[in-house]
């Protein structure tokens, strides 16, 4: 019987609504999944989803003392095979902190307890590098799906990043982007890398045509108030756009080390009547707000420390709804929206080429309803959750074939 371990840094987290959509498309599909969590969840608010999940959490203990470190790995190397494999497992792990290694060694048991037969980790990072280790350990395969941060950022020890992809029996990557980069920078290590896209649970997700504005162009945004989200340059934009005669409402969502630094820059450039800082919502709440929009506008850029996003899982939101979506020509961005055809795209940093997108989306110049028909269609033909669930666990079953 195929049971399914994730390991996931922190759960649940707000931020990563992609990651409960694919565990309860994987429920649906009748999967035995467990989770297990690396570190205690910040956050104060959840979204409704997570009470759909039916996976057990278990929380792999993180030793803080010497003595808590000594206790996990002589209770977690519990037999000759396993001590052997740490044996030969040290050379490559001499790296890391020791948290990580005892973390590695708590999961390692944990899974051989749990029956678990596949371990599937969210990003190359701590989670993938924990699942590594238990791998190596107990001989459990295992995935992990890359996304942004743990692939694209100055800190990445590419060294790590080649032997925790290089171990793994797929290493997943999100865009055509990502595939391509990871090509490149896991080559000869063997590392069998597949295009498995964030997807969307479709019945959530009604799509109605965009109706012509009547008063103020609506305008949202959403993600972490960071660099690579772009927000100073959609402000910008507003201000070059209110300057032009355009009026318009704008609201942004998200929080993050910024808010302050976004928020002065709303009052300099003399926008606070008409663009507001809203905090963090929850998936239904941003999901009401997008179809209640006009344009929804994700001018992601790449982060001066080389971070750089995905891609965003609310522009599919917006284009499942059918709100239209103006990108940036920035990694997996320009895969789904494609300029003329579901979105219109601008180059990143740009507040000018912003600013005309949206007068043109304000003035009917581009036709919203094609784009957003177009749109739809596309995220039911590639991005519907239930069908790279099934593809997941298609590739699980070869596996064990």
């Amino acid at each position: 019987m195929t049971r399914i371990g994730y390991v996931l840094k922190v759960y649940p987290r707000f931020s990563e609504t992609f990651v409960v959509t694919e565990i309860l498309a994987r429920e649906d599909l009748g999967q035995d999944l467990s989770i297990y969590a690396l570190r205690p969840t910040t956050d104060t608010r959840f979204h409704p989803e997570i009470a759909r999940v039916e996976a057990p959490v278990r929380w792999v203990p993180r030793p803080r003392k010497a003595a808590e470190l000594w206790e996990t790995l002589t209770e977690g190397l519990t037999d000759e095979d396993m001590r052997r494999r740490f044996v030969d497992l040290m050379p490559h792990i001499a790296s890391l902190s020791a948290d990580d290694v005892a973390q590695g060694v708590a999961l390692a048991r944990a899974a051989r307890e749990d029956g678990i037969t596949h371990l599937h980790a969210h990003f190359a990072s701590l989670a993938g590098r924990t699942a590594w280790i238990a791998s190596s350990l107990t001989g459990i395969p295992y995935t992990v799906t890359t996304h942004a941060k743990d692939i694209h950022h100055d800190s990445v020890d590419m060294n790590l990043l080649r032997k925790v992809c290089a171990g793994a029996a797929q290493v997943i990557a999100i865009s055509s982007y990502n595939q391509d980069y990871l090509n490149r920078v896991l080559e000869g290590t063997g590392a069998r890398i597949i295009l498995q896209r964030n997807a969307l649970e479709l019945a959530r997700f009604a799509y109605r045509d965009p109706k012509p504005s009547s008063g103020p162009l609506r305008i949202l945004a959403v993600g972490r108030l960071v660099e690579k989200k772009g927000f100073a340059h959609l402000i910008d934009a507003l201000a070059l756009a209110r300057d032009a005669g355009i009026d318009f409402d704008a609201q942004i969502i998200g929080e993050g080390d910024l808010a302050g630094e976004l928020a002065q820059r709303i009052e300099d450039r003399d926008l606070s009547d008409s663009c507001r800082l809203l905090g963090a919502r929850t998936q239904n709440e941003v999901r009401s707000l997008l179809e209640n929009s006009d344009v929804f506008v994700a001018p992601c850029v790449p982060g001066a420390d080389g971070n750089i996003d995905g891609l965003p899982t609310v522009i599919l939101e917006s284009m499942a709804v059918g709100t239209p979506v103006i990108g940036t020509f920035v990694s997996g961005i320009p895969e789904v929206v494609i300029n003329g055809r579901t979105g219109v795209l601008v180059p990143p940093a740009s507040a000018s080429a912003l600013a005309q997108a949206l007068g043109d989306i304000a003035s009917g110049r581009v036709p919203a309803r094609d784009l957003a028909r177009g749109a739809r269609a596309l995220i039911e033909e590639t991005y519907d959750s239930h069908v790279q669930a099934a593809r997941l666990a298609s590739l699980e079953d070869e596996e064990e074939r």
